[in-house]
């Protein structure tokens, strides 16, 4: 009797197991600035929406080439039974500087990290990617170059993207240009998905590649704890 229970139970974690290893993990991206108004997002669902993470920035602020950028975060999620916080990041020289020394350790106690990152973007789907310019600086000129240069920095980025990640979809890219008034907005827009099994054998690879190298858990937990 109960060696049939056991299997029961067995059983329906296994068939848990695989419905889950077969959903998407949804992840939207929006970015729109008009004039001094910024807004940045992440949302992140998996699990059928029992799992959500929700990550804004409300406000860029330009302060200086001192202090650089001043960001107001704000970060929710459901995980558990719900999480909210609130900072402010500076992003100045220092501060980018810390983050290219955290990667450049990563990648160097982390066998073929490189390689698995590449792995893990190939199974990515992209369903969505618009990218929506205006542009004006009231010289024709000026204008002119501006725009030259916006198209080329999207061309760039979506070709490494087609390279990178499976795109669903031809990137919907839009450049206006305004010789007459002086303006900058941009929205872009992006809806990724990756099966959630994907993720899992990922982050299983991940462990096995950190603990091939010596030090390396040690590493990733200080940088994690210290997150």
């Amino acid at each position: 009797m109960w060696i049939w229970i056991v299997i029961g139970i067995i059983g329906c974690i296994l068939v848990a197991l695989l419905i889950a290893a077969c959903t998407y993990i949804d992840i939207k991206i929006l970015f729109n600035k008009v004039e001094k108004d910024d807004y940045f997002t992440i949302k992140v669902r998996m699990l059928f929406g029992l799992v959500k993470l929700n990550y804004q920035i409300r406000q860029i602020k330009f302060k200086g080439f001192d202090q650089g950028f001043l960001m107001k975060r704000k970060e929710k999620d459901n995980i558990l039974h719900g999480h909210d916080s609130r900072e402010h990041i500076s992003i100045n020289f220092e501060f980018i500087q810390h983050i290219y020394n955290q990667i450049a350790l990563i990648i160097r106690f982390t066998a073929d990290f490189k390689r698995w990152v590449r792995k893990l973007l190939r199974h990515v789907h992209c369903d969505v990617l618009t990218w929506e310019t205006h542009i004006g600086f009231g010289d024709v000129v000026e204008t002119g170059m501006a725009t030259g240069i916006v198209w080329a920095m999207k061309g760039t980025i979506t070709g490494w993207l087609s390279h990178t990640i499976q795109l669903e979809h031809m990137p919907q890219l839009q450049v206006h240009t305004h010789f007459n008034d002086p303006q900058f907005t941009t929205e872009l827009r992006c809806i990724a998905k990756i099966r959630f099994g994907h993720a899992m054998i990922a982050g299983v690879v991940l462990l096995v590649r950190i603990v091939r190298v010596k030090g390396g858990l040690k590493l990733w937990q200080s940088i994690l704890f210290k997150a």
